[in-house]
């Protein structure tokens, strides 16, 4: 990650109290909370031209009407969340992930088997997506539960349509949500997998 990115994730983080809390928005541009929805992996294909997303995995949620949203779950950066978060020293065993070329300067994570937080999002059972950056906090201070964390900068999103066109030219694979894909498997070796499954062939 470049100077330039760390200096505006850390500005970011000190007017954190006027970032939405959730993913949707609504006609007046507000991020609205509470909101089901229907999740699942994306996966590039080889014919994937955009370096912005060549050999990503996505984790992608529909909302209601609205184009779908996804965070990339395989792109750790060369940045620890102790650089971010310098109040807790703990947090130097996290890498910040790239999420997508979207609000890059947003700050989400993905949570596995936590306490609830409010205002997120469920993923799945065992999974919420969430924006609360004190929460977030007392995660990485040790004073909240949770099992698995990964944080992210930056989203992808599509205009209604548009994802579901891109899949068929061939862009992407759909796969079904897969809770320990994200978590369990290293993220160097989880396009490489993901693709073998969707295709069925070596890459």
């Amino acid at each position: 990650m470049n100077t330039r990115l760390r200096l505006l994730l850390l500005l970011c983080l000190l007017f954190a109290g006027s970032w939405p809390v959730m993913l949707r928005a609504d006609q007046t541009g507000q991020m609205q909370p509470g909101l089901s929805s229907t999740s699942f992996l994306l996966v590039a294909s080889q014919q994937m031209a955009d370096p912005r997303f060549r050999q990503t995995v996505i984790l992608v949620t529909k909302h209601g009407n609205t184009g779908p949203i996804g965070i990339i779950i395989n792109r750790p950066q060369d940045i620890t969340l102790d650089k971010v978060f310098p109040d807790y020293p703990a947090a130097g065993k996290f890498s910040l992930f790239e999420g997508g070329p979207v609000y890059p300067k947003q700050i989400s994570y993905l949570v596995r088997g936590a306490d609830a937080v409010k205002g997120s999002l469920v993923i799945s059972e065992n999974i919420s997506l969430a924006y609360d950056l004190p929460v977030l906090g007392e995660m990485l201070s040790g004073k909240r539960r949770y099992k698995d964390l990964r944080v992210v900068h930056g989203m992808a999103s599509w205009a209604p349509g548009q994802l579901e066109q891109e899949i068929k030219l061939g862009d992407w694979y759909a796969m079904p949500l897969d809770d320990a894909v994200i978590f369990d498997r290293p993220p160097a070796e989880m396009w490489q997998e993901l693709h073998r499954r969707a295709t069925r062939v070596e890459v």
